[in-house]
């Protein structure tokens, strides 16, 4: 299996393109109500300038890093280890 993983032409691992209310909570260091307040702000502004808007419980993740100034790589790295 390792070998078709690294063959030309196959895609890396699925990349998740959204935060979650765990995630926010990681990241900002922050109590679950807030989480939520937060992921519901990020979707309302995504919705006002015409983007795309997850469903309850899940926000852009680069919305999320362009708003709170945290470096794209940190907040994969929280993703990651909170799938898990």
């Amino acid at each position: 299996m390792s070998a078709l993983a690294t063959a030309p032409g196959v895609l890396g691992s699925v990349l998740t393109t959204y935060v979650t209310c765990a995630d926010v909570k990681t990241l900002l260091g922050c109590a679950e109500n807030k989480a939520y307040q937060t992921i519901r702000e990020l979707n309302s502004s995504a919705r006002e300038k015409g983007n795309f808007a997850y469903g309850q419980g899940k926000a852009s993740k680069y919305l999320f890093a362009e708003k709170f100034a945290i470096p794209m790589d940190v907040v994969d790295a929280v993703i990651e280890k909170n799938k898990k």
